[in-house]
This record gives structure tokens, sequence and C-alpha cells, in this order.
């Protein structure tokens, strides 16, 4: 494919910043527009990449799964009828092995219909099978409230005693299940949930705010607000909105501003700061959602936290 040039790149990218339909509405659309994203990465110069992706508020991950896609290792042997039309959702099909892409394919996962968490919890289910032990189950736990330590004994031993009635043996921590390492995966899928509903949100306010106020909080894209500090990400929404009345923060931006402690909130190890990031998340209900009523807040923050902060 001959290279593109940047108007003809940007005639595929009609939807907003964020929206799922950004590359695509079809399978057949983004490919066709992964296929003009590579063909750039071949041609264009590292400076004309950067100015188009700052432009078009395209983060540089989103940018390489497109490269990845056009490749068609996996892709080019599946039906396109079959094709899934989100980019993330092709991506997680594309970097399969070939055991577990035609595992995917004689199972059902690889269907139009089939999102890309789906599509990822498939693969983190198939790579525990063959761990050595016959017929395992892979299975964790989430606790969404804390237990004291009797209350795991409690909770595991009650757990052993229903499944020795199946004769089945419960073994905490051990196994084929790699407790870390799939927890730390759930969280970025979660994660990946969060940031692409705030880059729905807020990629089309960056893209038109003052060049001014950008240059001052040093963000080029609605990726820069999104990944920053708490105290920028605040505070760069107060600014351009005015810092007289709150209310207008609230009304504008409250489900941004609860997203974005979500998102922290998930990708922390530290249980004193989550336990910190939620509170945070709830005084502000109590605020705006209780005590000033602004309409819809406090339904929509509670949301938020069931949804993404309950561990």
């Amino acid at each position: 494919m001959k290279s593109p040039s940047s108007a003809e790149l940007a005639q595929h990218l009609s939807a907003t910043p964020g929206s799922k339909e950004r590359f695509g509405t079809t399978a057949a659309a983004v490919l066709e527009t992964a296929d003009l994203v590579a063909a750039a990465q071949d041609s264009w110069d590292k400076e004309s990449i950067t100015a188009f992706l700052d432009q078009q508020d395209i983060h540089p991950k989103v940018w390489r799964k497109l490269v990845t896609i056009a490749r068609r290792k996996n892709l080019g042997s599946l039906l396109e009828e079959d094709l899934p039309s989100s980019y993330t959702a092709l991506y997680a099909l594309e970097v399969m092995s070939p055991d577990e892409l035609a595992a995917a394919v004689k199972e059902g996962v690889v269907r139009s219909d089939a999102s890309s968490r789906s599509i990822l919890e498939w693969t983190k289910a198939f790579r525990m099978r063959g761990t050595g032990i016959e017929q395992e189950i892979p299975l964790t736990l989430v606790l969404r409230e804390d237990l004291t330590g009797q209350q795991k004994q409690d909770l595991m031993e009650a757990l052993r005693q229903v499944a020795d009635s199946f004769g089945v043996e419960v073994l905490e921590g051990k196994g084929g299940v790699r407790q870390t390492e799939l927890k730390a995966d759930l969280r970025k899928v979660r994660a990946a949930e969060i940031e692409e509903q705030l880059m729905r949100l807020l990629g089309p306010v960056v893209l038109d705010a003052p060049d001014a106020l950008k240059q001052q909080f040093q963000f080029n894209s609605g990726a820069d607000l999104i990944g920053g500090s708490r105290e920028n990400f605040t505070g760069f929404l107060q600014v351009l909105e005015g810092k007289g009345d709150q209310t207008v923060f609230w009304q504008k931006y409250g489900r941004a501003y609860c997203l974005k402690y979500a998102l922290d909130f998930t990708l922390s190890e530290s249980k004193a700061e989550r336990f910190q990031l939620k509170k945070r998340v709830n005084m502000a209900i109590e605020r705006w959602g209780i005590e000033n009523a602004i309409p819809g807040f406090q339904e929509i923050a509670e949301e938020v936290v069931r949804t993404y902060m309950r561990r």
C-alpha cells in the first residue's frame, strides 16, 4: 500500500477521540485503517508520526496495536464475517499463539460480537490448561471486602467441605493457578476499560482546550491527562471551567473524576492508597451528591464504586 497523507489517514478517524468507532464501525473498516497506519509507520518519519498522534489524540500504544493488526498473521486465516469490529478485540486475536487461535476457533470464541474482554479472559484461562494437574479448574476468589484471618479460614474450610463431597481437593495458592499473575492481568483489563471510558469523555475536551492551558499542564492529548497525576487532572479541568462555582466542575466532570480515581485504585498495589482513593470518592458523593444534590451525581459515582472499587 502506498504511503497515505495525514489528511487521507485522518478521514478514516471521523469519530471522536476515545470512541469505540474511532477506527471503523466494521472489522473491514478497522482493517483498512490498520493498513493505512502500517503504511504510514513504514514511510513517515518519527516527527510526522508524533505530530499526527498529538493532532488526532491517539495514544502511541493504540498506534502500535493497529500496526500489529495490519500484519494479519492470525486474522488473515479467519473468515471476515467472524471478525469483531473492535480494534482491541482484533488485536487480542492477532497476538494469540497458533494453538490458542485454533482452540479459540474450535470453542466459538472468534465471533463478530466478541469483546476484547471476553477474548482476553478466555486466553488467560486457556493458558492455565495443561499445567500437569489433570482436570484442574482454575478458580480465583475475588474478595469485594477484606476478610479477617478467621473469616478467611472459615471460608476455606467451607469450600473444602463442599469440594470434598464431589471428590475434589482445594489447594490454596498451589497447583497451576498463578494467582498473582492472574490478578495483575485482570487489573490490566479493568484499567483498559476505565481508560477507554475516560478517553471518550475527555479526548475531545483536551483537543478543544486552549493551547496555553495545554502548555501550562504539559498535556498534548487526552491520554496525557488521563495518565497524569490526580492533582493535574483535577487542576486542568478546574482551570478550563474557571475556579468560581465548583458546581459546574462536578456537573460536567463528576463521572470523569470518579473514573480517574477508580483507575488509580485499580492500578495501585497499596491497600492504604486504595482505601484513601475510595474514601475520596465517597466524600465527593457525600458533598456533591447528597449535600449539594447535583442531579444524577450520586448514582453515577456509586455505580463507579460498585463496578471498579470493590477489592
